[in-house]
């Protein structure tokens, strides 16, 4: 497999999925999405053996940590489904 194959077929639909998987704050999504990056980096290490592409997506990977996805200020943040209090029944009290 040479490099553009490796890219077509791994490297772009894996930062696509890296990407889908960083959508809001969840703990858990970006832990998934951090192991995908290791995978992507451990396999363009081995197979196509190019240290650019590695680099490229560990760099991306060292921006998200540095905006800080995935670690705790994300736990200050609560997903739109878990603050829910503009979408209760009971009458406002105005």
């Amino acid at each position: 497999m040479d490099l553009l194959q490796s890219w077509l077929m791994i490297g772009i639909p894996g930062l696509v999925v890296v990407a889908g998987l960083l959508v809001g704050r969840s703990a858990t999504r970006a832990a998934f999405a951090y192991l995908t990056l290791a995978v992507l980096v451990t396999f363009f290490l081995t197979v196509p053996r190019d240290r650019i592409s590695a680099a490229v997506i560990g760099l991306f990977a060292v921006v998200l940590v540095a905006n800080g996805r995935g670690t705790h200020t994300d736990d200050d943040m609560p997903e739109h489904h878990e603050n829910r209090k503009r979408f209760t029944t009971t009458p406002s009290h105005s």
